[in-house]
């Protein structure tokens, strides 16, 4: 900070929290769920993925009690949601990061149903009910521990890149489901402070903002460089489903061959058009026989297809497996 800047003070344009990264209902992964699903036919894969499904939804519900809550704080802060900071050999999946001028922020959401409560040692017990009403536990891996994890490799890739030593880094894991209900009285006091309920974030991220023992004094600048950072370093990856729930071509659902064969010859048509070739160039009508019949779904199962080698599934591949993938 400048001299100038110290005794006079910074000029601050952030007012109230500003979603760098905003959070959306739309997960990419809850719409590839819902695309598989209707293509699956009944039987036990296909009832996985409904409760995946179902737990995915109940999990971004959480995650728009949170956000609610951090829209709402009227707090200055700059906001990310859902970033997947892949770093040298490191990997943190970062729920929300909430960045001020005295800290930044992890929040580690957690919507689980039943009770919680931690042990002296800090060991997390969930008490659930069966379905005769009877209450039985169970042990969870710590959030506390996991979030400590993100935090140091935030830590980590903030001093290697931007020089940034000394900001505090928090970790604040938030159950996000309104009837759970936490007992923490014999927990360590580590935890306890850094365990809330989502209708507390406001309260909790306006303590440390107006800590007056934290002298921290982050310019803007930073603060950006900061959400940029971790924009740049964000690296979402598709989940592979089909490999997840081991779905074979017997397990999806086909169209119906006439309505196959429509698709395909109007692709043929209209390719052969634009490369002013004949349409047995594409592919012919025999070819076209192996393809429905095969009904490849990959390019390694269209190469199986008569007629189809490397050269024509480069030009032509994608397009065709949108049509039995669609």
């Amino acid at each position: 900070m400048s001299l100038l800047n110290k005794l006079f003070g910074q000029k601050r344009t952030i007012q109230s929290p500003t979603f760098v990264k905003d959070f959306t209902k739309e997960n990419h992964q809850l719409i590839a769920l819902n695309e598989l699903f209707n293509k699956v036919v009944e039987g036990e894969e296909k009832d996985n993925i409904e409760k995946d499904i179902k737990l995915l939804k109940y999990g971004i519900d959480g995650e728009n009690n949170v956000y609610f809550e951090l829209k709402n704080s009227f707090l200055p802060l700059l906001c990310l949601h859902d970033v997947r900071l892949e770093y040298e050999d490191y990997v943190a999946q970062l729920d929300f990061v909430v960045i001020s001028n005295k800290f930044t922020c992890i929040l580690e959401t957690k919507k689980l149903s039943g009770n919680i409560s931690i042990d002296s040692d800090g060991n997390f017990v969930r008490t659930l009910k069966n379905k005769f009403g009877k209450d039985y536990k169970e042990g969870i891996y710590s959030p506390v521990t996991q979030n400590k994890r993100h935090v140091d490799i935030l830590k980590h890739v903030l001093s290697k890149e931007l020089k940034i030593n000394n900001l505090p880094i928090l970790s604040l894991v938030v159950m996000a489901n309104p009837k759970t209900i936490i007992k923490k009285y014999k927990c360590p006091a580590e935890i306890e402070k850094t365990l809330i309920k989502y209708d507390q974030i406001k309260v909790t991220l306006e303590k440390y903002q107006n800590d007056k023992a934290n002298q921290y004094d982050l310019a803007e600048k930073d603060m950006y460089d900061i959400a940029s950072l971790l924009i740049k370093l964000n690296t979402p990856i598709d989940m592979d489903f089909e490999a997840k729930y081991q779905l074979s071509n017997d397990n999806v659902q086909r169209k119906n061959e006439e309505a196959l064969r429509e698709e395909l010859t109007a692709y043929r048509l209209q390719t052969s058009r634009e490369e002013q070739s004949k349409a047995y160039y594409i592919f012919n009508n025999a070819e076209m026989d192996d393809m429905i019949a095969k009904y490849p779904r990959t390019e390694n199962e269209l190469l199986e297809v008569k007629g189809f080698g490397k050269i024509k599934i480069e030009k032509y591949g994608s397009a065709i497996l949108n049509i039995f993938n669609g």
